[in-house]
């Protein structure tokens, strides 16, 4: 329960019976829901909420395979670049990666509005992608199930 007010449409991590971790982190094993990435983490692998918006959020995500920072959206167009692979393991499309801004970026995106976005300072490994292909990903008007942590929108 968010026991302060919060600004006018602002997205906020909410705990889902997740012991011992704060309010924005979630270890695994677990399924943290963000807007709209979809990751069951494995065990030693955790999530850090970052910042939220109407239509997305980002968060850190850590694990074996290193560190990478995510930005979600929930209202999103097709990402830019070429495609890479057309259907990973949870049936999207991840894109190759590039340079943005002087980081590394992978996108993925469900073929209608939903889509992340991975960076990270150095180049992305294959154990990056082989983390990336295991992301779902969901958009604005659908719930996605058994979330430990959830990013959720409020009006409050």
């Amino acid at each position: 329960m968010i026991s302060r007010a919060l600004p006018v449409g602002c997205v906020v991590a909410a705990m889902f019976a997740a012991p011992s971790v704060s309010a924005g982190e979630l270890s695994g094993p677990g399924r943290f829901c963000g807007y709209s990435p979809i990751i069951d983490l494995l065990p030693d692998e955790r999530i850090e909420t970052l910042t939220g918006g109407i239509h997305g959020g980002t968060f850190r995500w850590t694990g074996d395979f290193g560190s990478l920072e995510v930005s979600g959206i929930g209202w999103a167009s097709t990402p830019k670049g070429e495609v890479a692979l057309k259907n990973s393991a949870t049936g999207h499309v991840r894109f190759a990666q590039r340079r943005v801004d002087g980081k590394y970026m992978v996108a993925i995106w469900n073929g209608s509005h939903g889509a992340a976005y991975f960076s990270s300072p150095v180049p992305i490994t294959k154990a990056q992608l082989a983390a990336i292909d295991r992301v779902d990903l969901f958009e604005e008007g659908q719930e996605p199930e058994g979330c430990n942590l959830k990013t959720i929108f409020s009006w409050e």
